[in-house]
C-alpha cells in the first residue's frame, strides 16, 4: 500500500472513551468467526472491489471490511488507511456488532462513546461512520462493511438501504467458502459411506483393507450376501425400505464386531476383512452366527432373507483386495437351506469362472467387426420447460450364443481384452451416423450424450480423432455431448483437462457422469471446462427415505450451481423423487418414470407424439 495513506494513531492511557460490552454470543460468535478461516490472509480483489465501489458511491475516505476478534478488529479490505488492525476496544465496529443491522455516528464528536476516541481526536480524525453488520451463515454478527469520513454528514434513507445491499453482497463472499467447504463434505461422506446403512461402501473398504493388506501382507475377506435382497425391497415403501437396512446394519455390526474392517457392497452385500488363520473351524463358526443371526425376519420383510458367506484367503502377496473380493463372491453359495450350506470358501477352480470375461472379449471383437451391436437412447427433460433436452446413447448387445450381455459384463471385458477404444469408436460413429439419418428425415433433435471411458479420454490424439469422426460423418460438435465418469479424472487429471478443452475448442461439451461416487477428483472440478453434473442414481433413489440422499443430492446441485454448471439426474424412478428434484431447482432429469431407452425406430415417435399433457403431468 502507499505510504502516504492515512494511519490510525497509538491509543494511550490517559485517553478516555467508551468500550463497547462484549455481545451475549461472543463464544459462539467468535466460533463462526473462526470457521471461515479468514483471518490473517491475504487482501482480495472480491472484497477489495467492493470498499473500492463502496468508496466512489459514498464519496467518502475510508472503506473497511472489518472483522472483530477476541482482541482485535482486522481488516480483510481497507480503502484509505495503511494497516491490518486496530485493538478491538478502539473500533467503532465493535460497539456496530451490537446492533441489529447498522450503526450511524453523523458526528462522533458529538457522540459521548466516541467524541474522546484516539481515532476521533487525532488521526486520522474520524467525524461520520456508518458501519452495516456483516453475519454467519448462522445470523451472527462478525464484524461490518462500513464507510468513514472525516467530516461531519447525515446518511439519508436511500444510502442506507444501499450500504445495506452491499454489506449483504461481502457478507456472502465470506461465507460463501465455507459454505462450499461443508457441502464438499457432506459429497464426501455420501462417496466413501453407504446411504442405506451408514457403513464405509465398496471404495473405502477397499482403500482400508488395502492398506492393511500392504502392512500384514495375509488376510481374510468374507462376503455375506442376501440374496432377496433386491426383490424385498420391491414391494416396500420407502419408510419402512429405511427400517430394513437399519436392521441390517445392526445384525451386520453385530456378527462382525471382531472383524478389523465391514464394508457395504450394494445390493444386500457385505463384505469383512479379518487376519489370517488357517483355522477352518472358525471360519464355520463364524458363517455359523451370520445365518443364526438372520434366523430372525427382519423389519418389514414380506420374507425371511438367508444369508450366504464366501470366503478369501491370501497369504503374504498372493492377491490384492479386489482380487479376494472377487474370490469370496464366487464362492457365496446360493439357493441354501441350513447353516451347514452357508459358508463357501474360494478354491482356484472357480477361477475359472473368470475365463467368461475373455470369452466376452473373444465375441465382443467379432461383434465391433460385425457391426452386431446396437443403440437404445434415453430422453432427457427439462425440468423448467417440461420439454426434450436430450438423449444419452446406450449400447445394448445381444449375442447369438451368450444372450443378452449386461454392459455391466461386457464393459469390463472390452476394458480387459483393450478393445474399449475400439467399441468407443463404434458407438460414437453410429450416433453420428443416426443423427445424419434423423436429420434427413426433418427430425429436429436435440444433443446426444455418448459416454467415455478414461482410456477414451487420453488416448492418443484425442482430438484429432473426434475431427475425424465430425467430418466423416458430417456431424457438428453441438449436436454431440461427451459424458465423463468422475472417477476416468483420476489417473492422469492435467492430461485430461487439456484434451476437454481442445474438445471445448471445437464445440463438444462435457458432462461428468455418476457424480458423488468419485470424491477423489472433486477438488480438481475447478480446472476441467465441464458444461454439467450427473448426480448418481444411488442418491436420487435414497431421495425421501430418510437415507440423507436429499442432503446429498441438494449439496451436489449447490456446489454445482456454485461452479456455474447444470445439473442433470439420473435414474428418476417415482414422482416423489421428481418433485423433490425440481424443489432442489435441478435443471435435467433422465429415468424410468420419464421414459425408458428408446430403440431407434421409436425415436422419433417419441419426439413427434410428446404431448404437452405429458410435460404438465410428470414434469410440472
Amino acid at each position: 500500500m502507499a505510504s502516504n495513506r492515512s494511519t490510525l494513531p497509538e491509543m494511550t492511557s490517559s485517553e478516555r472513551f467508551s468500550v463497547a460490552r462484549l455481545p451475549v454470543d461472543e463464544d459462539q460468535r467468535l466460533e463462526d468467526l473462526y470457521a471461515l478461516n479468514i483471518l490473517d490472509t491475504a487482501h482480495e480483489e472480491r472484497f477489495d472491489d467492493l470498499t473500492r465501489l463502496a468508496a466512489r458511491i459514498f464519496d467518502v475516505p475510508f472503506v473497511l471490511v472489518s472483522l472483530i476478534d477476541a482482541n482485535r478488529q482486522w481488516f480483510k479490505s481497507c480503502q484509505g488507511l495503511d494497516v491490518d488492525e486496530t485493538p478491538r476496544e478502539v473500533s467503532f465496529c465493535s460497539h456496530a456488532i451490537l446492533e441489529e443491522r447498522l450503526l450511524v455516528i453523523e458526528d462522533a464528536l458529538l457522540d459521548a462513546r466516541f467524541s474522546q476516541n484516539p481515532s476521533v481526536v487525532g488521526e486520522p480524525g474520524i467525524r461520520f461512520y456508518a458501519g452495516a453488520v456483516l453475519r454467519s451463515s448462522k445470523g451472527r454478527a462478525l464484524g461490518t462493511l462500513c464507510i468513514v469520513d472525516t467530516v461531519a454528514r447525515v446518511l439519508e434513507g436511500k444510502d442506507r438501504e444501499l450500504l445495506l445491499q452491499l454489506a449483504s453482497v461481502v457478507e456472502r463472499e465470506l461465507n460463501h467458502d465455507l459454505q462450499l467447504h461443508e457441502h464438499r463434505e457432506i459429497i464426501a461422506r455420501g462417496a466413501l459411506y453407504d446411504p442405506a446403512t451408514g457403513l464405509p461402501n465398496r471404495r473405502l473398504f477397499i482403500d482400508r483393507a488395502s492398506g492393511y493388506l500392504a502392512q500384514h501382507g495375509t488376510a481374510v475377506v468374507l462376503v455375506l450376501g442376501l440374496d432377496e435382497y433386491s426383490s424385498a425391497i420391491l414391494s416396500l415403501t420407502q419408510a419402512d425400505q429405511l427400517k430394513l437396512d437399519t436392521d441390517i446394519a445392526e445384525r451386520i455390526g453385530e456378527i462382525f464386531q471382531t472383524a478389523f474392517f465391514v464394508g457395504a457392497l450394494g445390493e444386500g452385500r457385505f463384505a469383512a476383512l479379518y487376519p489370517w488363520t488357517p483355522d477352518g473351524t472358525a471360519l464355520a463358526v463364524t458363517a455359523h452366527a451370520v445365518y443364526q443371526a438372520f434366523i430372525e425376519p427382519l423389519a418389514h420383510a414380506r420374507h425371511r432373507l438367508l444369508p450366504t458367506v464366501g470366503v478369501s484367503m491370501s497369504q503374504e502377496g498372493e492377491a490384492d483386495i479386489t482380487q479376494l473380493l472377487r474370490q469370496a463372491e464366487l464362492a457365496r453359495p446360493h439357493q441354501i437351506s441350513s447353516p451347514d450350506q452357508a459358508l463357501g470358501l474360494y478354491s482356484f477352480k472357480m477361477g475359472e469362472n473368470l475365463q467368461r470375461s475373455f470369452q466376452l472379449g473373444n465375441r465382443l471383437r467379432s461383434a465391433i467387426e460385425e457391426d452386431a451391436l446396437r443403440l437404445v437412447y434415453q430422453p432427457k427433460i427439462n425440468l423448467e420447460t417440461g420439454s426434450i433436452a436430450g438423449f444419452e446413447a446406450l449400447l445394448r448387445w445381444t449375442d447369438a450364443a451368450l444372450g443378452e450381455v449386461s454392459p455391466a459384463e461386457f464393459i469390463p471385458a472390452a476394458e480387459h481384452s483393450e478393445l474399449i477404444l475400439s467399441l468407443t469408436d463404434w458407438v460414437l460413429r453410429a450416433v453420428c451416423q443416426q443423427l445424419v439419418e434423423w436429420r434427413s428425415c426433418g427430425i429436429a433433435m436435440q444433443p446426444v450424450a455418448v459416454n467415455l471411458t478414461a482410456q477414451d479420454l487420453l488416448r492418443p490424439e484425442f482430438t484429432l480423432w473426434l475431427q475425424r469422426i465430425l467430418a466423416e460423418t458430417r456431424v457438428t460438435a453441438a449436436e454431440l455431448v461427451l459424458e465423463i465418469t468422475e472417477r476416468s479424472l483420476v489417473d492422469d487429471v492435467i492430461q485430461a483437462a487439456e484434451n476437454m478443452q481442445e474438445a471445448c475448442d471445437l464445440g463438444f461439451k462435457f458432462h461428468v457422469d455418476d457424480f458423488g461416487t468419485g470424491y477423489s477428483s472433486l477438488s480438481q472440478l475447478h480446472r476441467l471446462p465441464l458444461a454439467a453434473l450427473k448426480v448418481d442414481q444411488s442418491f436420487v433413489r435414497e431421495l425421501g427415505s430418510g437415507n440423507g440422499g436429499e442432503t446429498i443430492c441438494r449439496s451436489i446441485v449447490s456446489l454445482a450451481k456454485s461452479l456455474g454448471l447444470q445439473v442433470i439426474a439420473e435414474g428418476i424412478e417415482t414422482h416423489q423423487q421428481l418433485a423433490e428434484l425440481k424443489k432442489m431447482n435441478c435443471d435435467i432429469t433422465q429415468g424410468f418414470l420419464l421414459s425408458r431407452p428408446l430403440e431407434v425406430s421409436a425415436v422419433a415417435p417419441f419426439i413427434e407424439s410428446f404431448p404437452v399433457t405429458f410435460r404438465s403431468t410428470a414434469v410440472h
